[in-house]
């Protein structure tokens, strides 16, 4: 793990209206970014970010004026969970071994150290699935659900769980059984929720986004979109339409979705940047990759 020291500001003027000011690189100050991202990863106090290549076999974090290289060997970054408390992360690991992968699981600090080993080797697949309090998460083995509580203490359940298995949508939010929320046409996607789960979002393949309103109420009002993000104060959606040439992505632009008068907003692109991976770090900030350049910027709204 290697630490380097930073200094950035971020300076926007806020529109008047609704739509978006002209984006800027969003860490402009970080110039040890080596602008190589695919994903971001936002802490859940917006402080710290996990950043991934497409690969997903690299990992730096942002933690204040901090960048730290996670050097941890056969990581896996396809799916990193933070903790509540945005002081751990919990991701795979993933390693070949006569052309067949072994997969492990592990948390890490918010500066990139190993905490935790909880499985170091299986043929078995894993997949992160989200934290229930400071000290415990779950995750799937061959789609069977796993509670671990780091202290060895019982299970924590300060915020609901929300996750798939295959096209089923799930909430579990005490020792009792998981409950039955939604059935998709195909598997479920990239899921985004508020802490207390009464808005999800999450793509379908094959199909049109959904979103899930008061753990009921399903809304399909958006007709493509891809990584949906809801913002904290649970009225407006933003997501990404993107167009490729059957080999790489050729297009991208950034959408809001308001969820009270279910109305879609398409936001400016002067630069005619390829806009993906969107995440909200305030009710009027948004960041995102540039799919061409690899870089993190951002955005303003104002509505």
């Amino acid at each position: 793990m290697l630490k380097t020291t930073l200094t950035f500001f971020i300076i926007f003027s806020l529109p008047s209206v609704v739509h978006s000011s002209n984006s800027k690189n969003s860490l402009s100050g970080l110039e040890n970014l080596e602008n190589h991202y695919f994903s971001i990863f936002a802490s859940p106090d917006r402080q710290s970010f996990a950043l991934t290549n497409s690969n997903y076999n690299s990992l730096d974090i942002v933690n204040g004026k901090d960048l730290y290289d996670v050097s941890i060997p056969h990581i896996n970054t396809f799916s990193c969970k933070w903790s509540p408390d945005s002081e751990k992360i919990l991701l795979t690991t993933a390693n070949y071994t006569n052309k067949r992968r072994k997969n492990g699981l592990i948390v890490i600090s918010q500066y990139g150290e190993l905490l935790l080993t909880i499985i170091e080797s299986t043929f078995k697949n894993i997949i992160p699935i989200g934290w229930t309090g400071d000290n415990t998460f779950h995750y799937q083995v061959n789609n069977i659900l796993q509670s671990f509580n780091m202290n060895g203490d019982e299970i924590e359940w300060d915020q609901p769980l929300v996750y798939s298995k295959n096209n089923k949508l799930y909430i579990k939010d005490d020792p009792s059984d998981p409950v039955l929320i939604h059935e998709a046409d195909d598997i479920i996607l990239n899921l985004s929720y508020q802490l207390d789960a009464n808005l999800i979002a999450f793509e379908v393949y094959g199909s049109e986004p959904l979103i899930i309103k008061n753990k009921s109420l399903v809304i399909n009002d958006i007709d493509d979109g891809n990584m949906l993000s809801i913002s904290e104060n649970g009225k407006t959606v933003v997501y990404a339409k993107l167009k490729d040439d059957g080999y790489q992505i050729t297009e991208g632009d950034l959408f809001l979705f308001d969820l009270k008068n279910s109305t879609t907003v398409k936001l400016q692109n002067k630069n005619g940047e390829i806009r993906m991976n969107p995440v909200w770090i305030t009710n009027e900030l948004i960041y995102f990759i540039d799919f061409r350049t690899g870089s993190i910027n951002s955005l303003i709204v104002k509505q």
